[in-house]
């Protein structure tokens, strides 16, 4: 495979580690764009059409938005359908870490005394500037939404149970799932806090479940600047996947809409639809930087409306 494949993302981000192992256990060669921890990002935004949330996969003129997605066209780039194989089970267990554990982790990093080590590296400047870009991104729904309390006990009970069922080597069978990875990354998040990793000292089997996910590492990465991946846009042509179609609500194929998150990060993106899936909406956008591009989002979690 050739390395035309570009990682958006920046270091600490959790949904970037996600992927970065990933593309390290499919063995995808990849070229790392760093961007900022917070908006604005003006070099991405002619890919993504205004998407805020990290990262973004760049393959081409092809450009996929949230993990979801980004797992699809992995998937569709390798021919590698491992990461499916224990089906919905195993998908559904990977939206409820993205989701619900997801929650109970950040509601864990953003207790006072857990984010003042993360705090104390930065300037009252920046202080400043990182907690009015996430007050954006979270706009209405309040970015932490779990007591830390209730997110300590939440915690502790889904490491007892997961400590209990690894029975294999991954969460499913002797290959990871999407599951494992997404399960994986948010523990991942707790692990580089000083001051939440002890959280973790009690689960062996976690702990050794963790290391054997580690190991697939990051891969074949080299670095790439933000006007690099652009370009290689701009000389690539973008390709439609083939989808089994599925029939949206208010809108046809072919259409002006827009697509939208329904959780935070609710930055409409437009463009013309050109394919809808149970897990996929793809739209064709255009942009003087980029050119023609087509932006992919997963169909669960956004909303799609008439442009």
């Amino acid at each position: 495979m050739s390395a035309n494949v570009y990682l958006h993302h920046y270091p600490p981000s959790l949904f970037s580690e996600k992927i970065r192992l990933m593309l390290g256990y499919l063995g995808v060669p990849w070229r790392s764009v760093e961007i900022t921890s917070i908006m604005p990002r003006p070099l991405l935004m002619p890919l993504t059409g205004g998407y805020r949330k990290t990262p973004t996969l760049q393959i081409g003129a092809n450009v996929y938005c949230d993990t979801a997605v980004i797992t699809a066209g992995l998937v569709r780039h390798t021919g590698n359908r491992s990461l499916y194989a224990p089906g919905f089970v195993a998908e559904r267990v990977a939206e409820w870490a993205d989701s619900t554990l997801f929650r109970t982790t950040v509601a864990l990093n953003f207790r006072p005394e857990a984010i003042g080590a993360f705090m104390s590296r930065l300037s009252p400047e920046e202080v400043a500037a990182f907690q009015a870009d996430r007050a954006e991104l979270s706009g209405d729904a309040p970015m932490v939404s779990v007591p830390p309390d209730a997110a300590i006990n939440a915690f502790n009970a889904y490491l007892i149970r997961l400590d209990e069922s690894l029975s294999r080597k991954f969460l499913f069978a002797d290959e990871p799932s999407v599951a494992d990875f997404a399960v994986y990354h948010c523990l991942w998040f707790v692990a580089q806090n000083s001051v939440n990793a002890s959280l973790l000292e009690p689960y062996g089997a976690v702990a050794d479940w963790m290391a054997r996910m580690a190991a697939f590492g990051h891969g074949d990465v080299s670095e790439a600047t933000a006007e690099e991946a652009l370009a290689h846009a701009l000389e690539s042509t973008p390709v439609a996947p083939e989808l089994a179609e599925m029939t949206l609500q208010g809108v046809a194929i072919g259409s002006e809409v827009t697509v939208t998150p329904t959780d935070y990060g609710k930055v409409p993106v437009a463009g013309r639809l050109v394919a809808a899936s149970s897990a996929e909406i793809v739209l064709k956008r255009s942009a003087e930087q980029a050119g023609e591009v087509m932006t992919h989002f997963p169909n669960i979690g956004f909303q799609v409306s008439a442009g």
